[in-house]
């Protein structure tokens, strides 16, 4: 705090301007901000400042980010943006590491839901209104499905303890891609529904049984199996990360079907799928029959693809693999779709099209952006975050980089871009959405997710690909270590 004397200029003249000025004082202090204080903040308001923001190297977060940063320092000439980048594997550690040790910096961090549960509780309790403003995040423009996948930290029974971040990135997963001119083929339409009996529109599948169906058709069709080097289905198996997030995407109608589970309806994939409500408490949800279906028709539908042990498919390789034109169908990030319209890169530049999961739902797995409780300036990093939120920013991103706002208001200006068009049934999804606030913050007491509760259940499952366990000892296995690990940790659910 500036302390300051009160400038020479103010003189005592008389009893009467003495009593005011201290009555003025008072009512100051007794609103909680004094007059030093808002003489600090108009003094603070012109010395150069420094925010470093802590993204994911390779990102596109880090790209839009850049630009952003860039139009920021524009309009605030006493601030510099440092954009620092981290590989994926490093990133949460750099980040634990910085807030557990009282560090200044990074002022801001960019971070996934995966690592929503290490970083929340030593986040920035982000200030937020229906309204925003000037160091005032405005929830009313935000998602609630991403904003529960790790925008907020809440307490067992429900309540929202805090907001740690908000989303900067619209990661929607997963998606359903396909090739329209295999699809809008009539001849293997006609062939197709006189087999099956519905249509062959991946739109319209009902279930993952009818996407099993048109892989299985595909892979025995010459119109488009004319070569060793095409396949029907482009899943992701790898144990790194992607099986984590494939499998859950996958069970979800299977154990939000069966009220056994304790997985709720409506509620949408994310890492909370794997936790369900048995008499008010959570436990594991996927060590059971309906969990055995679902890792079974996973195993099936990996197999139009190179065997897991030759070549796992991650991240990196849904992204190259599809843009090759070699799979009529694929399971994608939405973060993946500006590289496969990407006409001097991809083989599917104007070929593909995007639908929900096969019976019409997806998951929230965005990028969010949250604050150092150290940094210096924890307005200036809240003013940053507005501003990267902003509709004129997100309008930039979306025309320079493809860039799908984290933002409602941001979303709405990508529906009007015709490189957009599918993200309208995306907002029709979300509206549909009702989560219970107390099931979404299970992940949020579940500490290590990330460390060890993901490689353990990747593990199992990838055994189970591999053949050398079945698929309920796989789950059994998972469930066992998962238990195991939050009872060690004294974690009660």
């Amino acid at each position: 705090m500036d302390n300051s004397p009160v400038p020479d200029g103010i003189k005592k003249k008389s009893r009467l301007p003495a009593i005011i000025a201290v009555v003025i004082v008072i009512v100051v202090i007794a609103a909680g901000v004094s007059i030093i204080e808002l003489q600090h903040h108009s003094t603070t308001a012109n010395k150069h400042q420094t925010l470093v923001v802590e993204v994911g190297s390779g990102s596109m977060t880090e790209q839009y980010l850049s630009t952003v940063a860039t139009n920021f320092e524009k309009a605030n000439p006493n601030v510099t943006v440092q954009i620092t980048t981290e590989g994926y594997s490093d990133l949460l550690t750099s980040e634990e590491s910085a807030l557990k040790g009282a560090s200044s910096t990074p002022n801001i961090m960019m971070y996934y839901a995966s690592g929503a549960p290490t970083l929340g509780p030593y986040l920035y309790n982000l200030p937020t209104s229906s309204t925003g403003g000037n160091g005032v995040i405005d929830l009313s423009n935000q998602i609630a499905g991403n904003m529960f996948s790790g925008g907020y930290r809440i307490a067992p029974n429900g309540t929202i303890l805090s907001t740690i971040g908000v989303p900067i990135h619209t990661v929607i997963g997963y998606m359903l891609v396909y090739q329209k001119s295999i699809f809008d083929n009539t001849t293997l339409q006609t062939a197709f529904y006189d087999k099956y009996h519905f249509s062959f529109n991946p739109r319209t599948y009902q279930n993952w049984t009818a996407l099993q169906d048109a892989a299985s058709f595909i892979n025995t069709s010459t119109s488009f199996n004319g070569t060793h080097n095409n396949y029907a289905l482009l899943f992701p198996d790898h144990a790194a990360h992607s099986i984590i997030d494939g499998f859950y995407n996958l069970a979800y109608p299977y154990l939000s079907s069966d009220p056994s589970t304790g997985v709720p309806a409506n509620s949408s994939p994310n890492y909370w799928t794997y936790f369900g409500n048995k008499s008010g408490h959570y436990v594991v949800s996927y060590n059971n029959s309906a969990g055995v279906q679902a890792l079974e028709m996973y195993k099936n539908l990996t197999q139009y693809e190179p065997s897991v042990s030759v070549s796992p498919v991650g991240y990196s390789e849904q992204l190259t693999y599809y843009e090759t034109g070699h799979y009529a169908m694929g399971i994608a990030w939405s973060s993946f779709f500006p590289d496969y319209s990407n006409s001097s890169q991809s083989k599917v530049a104007g070929n593909y099209n995007v639908s929900l999961l096969p019976g019409g739902y997806t998951g929230y797995s965005p990028t969010l952006l949250g604050v150092n409780p150290h940094s210096p300036n924890l307005t200036l990093a809240v003013d940053f975050l507005n501003f990267a939120t902003s509709s004129a920013q997100y309008s930039l991103g979306i025309t320079d980089f493809s860039f799908l706002p984290g933002s409602a208001n941001g979303l709405k200006v990508a529906e009007s871009d015709p490189g957009f068009g599918w993200v309208s049934s995306f907002i029709n999804y979300s509206a549909t959405i009702h989560l219970n606030p107390s099931y979404a913050a299970v992940v949020g007491q579940v500490s290590p997710l990330f460390s060890t509760l993901i490689p353990d259940f990747n593990t199992q499952v990838l055994d189970y690909l591999e053949g050398t366990t079945t698929a309920p000892a796989a789950l059994n296995s998972a469930a066992l270590q998962w238990t195991q690990t939050l009872t060690n940790d004294n974690i009660v659910l």
